[in-house]
């Protein structure tokens, strides 16, 4: 009960200190080095201290710090896949032509229809006699990718 109690309380801490470095400082604490450094900090205390505790929050703590790593990235960059999806979804496009309009004044125009390939093959996007639509699954993901907008306050160099 205690691992999960300090894995707990950890993730916290390890979540508001990311918040506020990004949201005060724009200091993004995901980077390789950073990353590759608390792991090597946690393997050396691994190796020294002979507690069978502190190795299994080690590991919650690498792993953690791991999936931060892989996860943070695509919302604070997201591309032009879910920049499609929040088109469809807010704007509500149902038209594969209105969609290449929007992004003919970018130099995307051409990677429209391969990321709109990709979201329909990966069935977060549906399409059918009327057009384009987004799954159930897809609102969740927009409604998670939104509340993480929100706590970073982030907005997309998109609109």
């Amino acid at each position: 009960m205690q691992v999960i109690s300090n894995f707990i309380a950890f993730f916290l801490i390890y979540f508001f200190i990311q918040i506020i470095l990004y949201r005060y400082f724009k200091i993004n604490i995901n980077k390789l080095f950073i990353v590759l450094f608390i792991i090597g900090i946690s393997i050396i205390i691994g190796f020294y201290s002979y507690s069978i505790e502190l190795l299994m929050n080690l590991i919650n703590i690498n792993l953690m710090i791991i999936c931060f790593w892989l996860f943070i990235p695509g919302v604070i960059n997201h591309g032009p896949a879910l920049e499609i999806i929040y088109l469809i979804a807010n704007k509500k496009i149902n038209n594969e032509k209105k969609l290449r309009e929007l992004f003919l004044k970018s130099k995307v125009s051409r990677a429209v229809e391969k990321r709109l390939n990709i979201n329909i093959s990966s069935n977060l996007i549906k399409f059918d006699k009327e057009g384009l639509f987004i799954t159930k699954n897809t609102k969740k993901m927009l409604i998670f990718f939104d509340l993480i907008k929100k706590i970073y306050r982030l907005k997309s160099d998109a609109y």
